[in-house]
């Protein structure tokens, strides 16, 4: 068989083509390989950058923890130093606050005791000069009754002889026995009047006032505008007693009030203090209450009160029933305020209805600019 014509030619074209695809690939092999390695390498360094990283922060995590572990317990001694400091200073604190507080109860129960013995000596003397009024009132009236006894004998033994002379006259001696009557009932009456004198009953008024709501009875006169101001006596902050007359010549404001450790009677007072300051000299401004003159010091200097003077009417609770503000079912002043002009007469009163209210400071203070 003849072979193809051309066939070595062929054979030859292949070879190079297939020799040219083979050296290209070869060359693209190298260049993978070549890629590859750079690849490999560029991830080798990746990691090595990426190991060195992870180690920095893992000494920066480990140096951090040391330095919270150590701030740590230096926090927690400072913290524990200042809660000891602070629970110390309040201990002492306490310590001198508690013997404060028991130092003031010493002086309130000492005060306490004074006053239940003043009390106890002013009932004691107010019981003997009861028992000793109530002896010479006894003995007055027996004598007025065994003088008006004579009298009335002697006048009934005149009406008989005067009868016996007269006998016949009816109509003179039913005159004469008439008059004598007359003068019996006389002469009874001023025994009645004297011994209201020696021992006067305490008028009682009701509907005037309450507390709260419940009513009151006040015991003494009513006093009213126009009034001769009644003499009284109480007792200043020392002890010393003041009568009406120690403020002869001066226009008085007196108000009088329950208690001034009651809030209202505190609000009253401090505004009346206020005022004092902006009157003139001529007007003096008189607080009383049943508070002992003790408790009257101590609260006048706690609230800084200088130009209202204070007084105690809790020994003979004269002024009470002289001006008829004494309260029969709390042996307290109801709430009351006078204005007493220079000649002692009474020019403004004001009793407040409801001892828990504040009186009508506007009112007061007119009526003392029409006096000035």
């Amino acid at each position: 068989m003849k072979p193809l014509k051309g066939g070595g030619k062929g054979k030859t074209k292949a070879a190079k083509v297939a020799k040219k695809v083979t050296q290209k690939a070869t060359g693209l092999k190298k260049q993978m390989t070549r890629e590859r390695k750079m690849v490999q390498g560029k991830a080798e360094k990746v990691t090595a950058q990426k190991n060195v990283l992870i180690q920095k922060l893992k000494e920066e995590l480990a140096r951090k923890e040391r330095w919270f572990k150590e701030n740590l317990l230096e926090f927690k001694n400072k913290a524990d130093a200042k809660i000891k400091e602070k629970t110390e200073k309040l201990a002492a604190q306490k310590d001198v606050l508690f013997q404060k507080l028991k130092n003031e109860l010493a002086e309130k129960e000492k005060i306490i005791r004074e006053s239940e013995k003043i009390l106890k000596e002013t009932a004691k003397n107010a019981g003997n000069e009861i028992v000793e009024l109530k002896k010479k009132m006894d003995q007055s009236v027996l004598d007025l009754k065994s003088k008006a006894g004579a009298e009335i004998k002697k006048l009934k033994e005149e009406v008989e002889v005067k009868g016996q002379a007269l006998r016949g006259k009816g109509t003179e001696i039913e005159e004469y026995r008439k008059a004598a009557e007359g003068k019996i009932f006389e002469l009874q009456a001023k025994v009645k009047e004297y011994a209201a004198k020696l021992l006067p009953g305490e008028t009682e008024r009701t509907g005037l006032v309450t507390f709260k709501g419940n009513p009151l009875t006040l015991l003494g006169p009513e006093m009213k505008v126009g009034d001769k101001a009644p003499g009284f006596q109480v007792l200043d902050n020392s002890l010393q007693p003041k009568a009406l007359e120690s403020f002869k010549g001066q226009i008085k404001i007196i108000s009088a009030v329950p208690s001034l450790d009651t809030p209202v009677c505190n609000l009253e007072t401090r505004r009346f203090n206020e005022e004092a300051g902006k009157l003139p000299g001529q007007v003096v401004i008189l607080t009383i209450s049943m508070d002992l003159p003790f408790a009257q010091a101590r609260w006048c200097a706690a609230a800084g009160v200088e130009k209202v003077k204070t007084f105690s009417d809790y020994k003979d609770r004269s002024f009470g029933l002289a001006y008829g503000v004494l309260i029969k079912e709390l042996n307290l002043l109801a709430r009351t305020v006078f204005i007493v002009d220079e000649q002692d007469v009474i020019r403004y009163v004001e009793m407040v209805p409801e001892i828990a209210q504040e009186p009508d400071y506007e009112g007061v203070l007119n009526a003392v600019r029409a006096l000035l």
